[in-house]
Order: structure tokens, then sequence, then C-alpha cells
């Protein structure tokens, strides 16, 4: 199966091996930021923090809809409000937000990352909960996915990797800008900057074995 968001109202749609067609899902709502699979089902994400859920395995096909959490009552919203969906491999799953802004005009970059904030919904949960420590664990966030992974060697958990999933605001085809990319430290609250110096005709993209 495949899932996409599509089209500037940011709409979902699936599409199983057989059909003749993408179906869009049941659901009138719209500025989907993020989907993902886990644990056999599919989750969806709005621009306010809602969350969807939908089950695959049932007869009558795809069946679900709005998830009984309710979005956190502090989350931010907005066009400069990213959110991310996480499965985690305890179960619980993760609601990154990202805060971007402009930088300084000495940068030649539209926008810029300054701050994440983590929301937790434990498994067999009801409520979204603040996580301020990943742990031995990082989160890679970006354009094509978003994935917890173990720490890995000469590395140190606690940190979340980012790569620039707003591309087409930031450069084209014949004037190509350097990206927000770089690593968060939680620890330190500190951010670290990479490939300062290197100009992306596309969205550059995490590749995790």
């Amino acid at each position: 199966m495949a899932v996409v968001i599509f089209g500037p109202n940011q709409r979902l749609a699936f599409y199983k091996p057989g059909n003749m067609r993408w179906v869009e899902f049941p659901t009138r709502d719209k500025r989907f930021e993020d989907v993902i699979f886990f644990q056999e089902k599919i989750y969806a994400i709005n621009e306010e923090g809602q969350l969807y859920e939908f089950d695959t395995k049932t007869r009558a096909g795809l069946k679900g809809g709005i998830h009984e959490t309710r979005p956190p009552s502090e989350i931010p919203i907005g066009p400069q409000k990213l959110k991310y969906l996480i499965g985690c491999a305890n179960g619980s799953l993760l609601m990154l937000v990202r805060h971007v802004r402009h930088p300084s005009r000495k940068i030649r970059r539209e926008f810029e990352t300054y701050k994440f904030d983590i929301y937790e919904l434990k498994r067999n949960r009801k409520e979204w909960s603040t996580l301020d420590n990943l742990d031995n664990y990082i989160l890679s966030i970006g354009f094509n996915s978003s994935v917890q992974i173990p720490v890995p060697f000469l590395s140190k958990g606690n940190q979340i990797w980012f790569t620039d999933n707003q591309i087409e605001l930031q450069s084209s085809f014949y004037d190509p800008v350097p990206q927000d990319i770089g690593i968060f430290d939680l620890d330190h609250g500190s951010f670290q900057r990479v490939l300062l110096e290197v100009k992306f005709f596309c969205p550059p993209v995490w590749l995790l074995p």
C-alpha cells in the first residue's frame, strides 16, 4: 500500500495493489502534514495537531477517522510550525513540532529551524504528554520519512537530526541556496548546522539501513 498527501489542500489518498485508482481517505479534513504506517495502521496528523487513525485490515476496507486523543492544548499552529509523526519501538507515538523562522539577512536561507517540541502518546493512553528526553535514541526527520533509531556507533543519543522539507520555498533550479539541515542536541539545547556551503537542487533525504 502507498499513502500520499496531495494537492494544495494537503488531503490524503491511498493505493492498494489491484486498485484501478487512488482512493481518497474518508474524511473531509485537510491540511495534513504527515502520515505514517505504524503497527499495521495508518496515522496522520493535521496542522492543528489532530491525530487520525485508519485500519487497513478490515473486510470493509479502510476504516477509521479522528482519533479519540485531543491535540495538546498548547500546541503551536501555523505555516511555520511543522508537525511530524514517529512510531517508537516501545509502541508509543511521537508528535514532533518543528519551529522555523526567517533568519537574519546575513544568512541566505528563507527559513531556519530554531526550536522543537516533542509530544508522546503512550500505548493505550488517550492524552499527549510532553517529552524532553530521548534517552539513547535519535529522531531523524525530513522530507521522505521520520524515524526513531538507536544511537549509532561513535554518536550520542537525545538528538534530533533534520533535513529541509521546505525546499520549494527556499530555492529554484536556477537559484539553489543552502538548506536548513542540522542536529539539535536536547542535552544542551543547541543546534549544529551542517552542509552550509552545499546548494541542493532537490530535497535531501535520509538513507537508513
